[in-house]
């Protein structure tokens, strides 16, 4: 019995340091890569079309929803609704960017009125920007903070995350002095 205990724990120790291995060479793979926009993303505010430029502020704050698994959980629009507030709060010159490739964006409109979120979506109607992009498969490593000229400072979702949002704001306030 106690070697089965011991062969379990190897296994965990040995997963865990290959997890962090991926995780590593995700970031390192994403660090300093530029993210190209397509052309044809549709942009929207409540369901209704809207104009807006992606390069209105310095930094950006970019996330990326597609169809896997569930779309409310993905997008977590209140939680990001809170970040945004502490962001305006702070006077961070930063823009907050969601790209959505979904099969159906009336869930996506209801889940906007019922959290009052009114940040513009790009809806992704071909999933060119993940095309584009070649984005890690991991939902987890799909929200990338930009500088000015698109590329990627830190890579990761902050929303479940005090540590990296902390970093993320660290991020932007060292480069907004």
């Amino acid at each position: 019995m106690n070697n089965l205990y011991i062969l379990i724990f190897a296994f965990c120790i040995v997963s865990c340091s290959a997890k962090k291995e991926k995780i590593k060479n995700i970031v390192q793979t994403w660090q300093t890569k530029e993210i190209l926009f397509p052309n044809n993303l549709k942009v929207k505010v409540y369901g209704k079309d809207t104009i807006c430029s992606i390069d209105n502020k310095k930094y950006k704050i970019l996330n990326y929803i597609d169809t896997s698994g569930c779309t409310a959980c993905q997008l977590k629009l209140y939680e990001w609704k809170l970040l945004k507030d502490e962001v305006d709060s702070l006077k961070l010159n930063t823009d907050f960017i969601f790209i959505v490739y979904l099969q159906d964006y009336r869930e996506l409109e209801l889940m906007q009125c019922k959290n009052k979120f009114n940040v513009p979506l790009y809806y992704d109607l071909q999933d060119s920007f993940n095309k584009l992009n070649k984005l890690p498969q991991f939902q987890t490593f799909r929200t990338f903070l930009l500088d000015t000229n698109n590329r990627v400072l830190l890579i990761g979702n902050p929303i479940n995350n005090p540590k990296l949002w902390r970093l993320y704001k660290k991020e932007i306030s060292k480069w907004s002095k």
